[in-house]
């Protein structure tokens, strides 16, 4: 991970907004107005190379860049790098979320029924790339799936590892089971 001061402060900004946006409350209009300032922070194309965020060579193909953190474990930003194809089962986050485009594609489902309450039904499948952008509540269940690789931002309220286990659907048992984050995470805030 190269050191770029310019892109700190261009994160820096951009996290101190979304602070102020989250300290109003979250509801759907307020991950709206955090997805639209991703979108601005993502249009500083220059400052987010793919060179500055390759995959990690082993795992499942996904690899998190922490770039920025409070240190009450609030307020993660990262960037995910997909080297060719990943996905993720139906799940919630159990804070909000909103993924953001920087290179190639990632698909989201939206589900309609809550984690825990029987099988999930998509409800809406949106194309996440660069110039887009999704958000979601605590609550929200969806997938994702990335084929020909993907540089993604992906901002919670609260950063992944320090949350308790998620809840996803799993297909093979037909049941809502809990699950940590499994992908390498890598602290690139300088």
């Amino acid at each position: 991970m190269i050191h770029n001061p310019e892109r700190n402060q261009a994160v820096a900004e951009a996290m101190s907004d979304i602070r102020a946006i989250d300290l109003a409350g979250i509801t759907r209009e307020s991950v709206e107005q955090i997805r639209i300032r991703l979108i601005e922070l993502a249009n500083q194309r220059d400052l987010f190379p793919w060179d500055d965020f390759p995959p990690a060579e082993s795992g499942d193909g996904s690899t998190l860049y922490l770039i920025s953190q409070d240190d009450d474990h609030r307020f993660a930003l990262y960037v995910q790098s997909v080297a060719e194809r990943t996905e993720a089962p139906p799940h919630d986050h159990l804070t909000w979320a909103c993924i953001v485009g920087l290179e190639g594609e990632e698909v989201n489902r939206k589900y309609k029924r809550a984690a825990g309450h029987g099988p999930p039904e998509v409800s809406e499948e949106f194309v996440v790339k660069r110039g887009t952008g999704i958000g979601f509540l605590p609550d929200d269940v969806h997938s994702i799936k990335v084929t020909g690789g993907s540089l993604n931002f992906h901002c919670y309220g609260h950063d992944l590892l320090d949350l308790p286990a998620r809840n996803y659907w799993d297909e093979k048992s037909r049941q809502w089971k809990t699950m940590k984050v499994r992908f390498p995470i890598f602290d690139a805030r300088s």
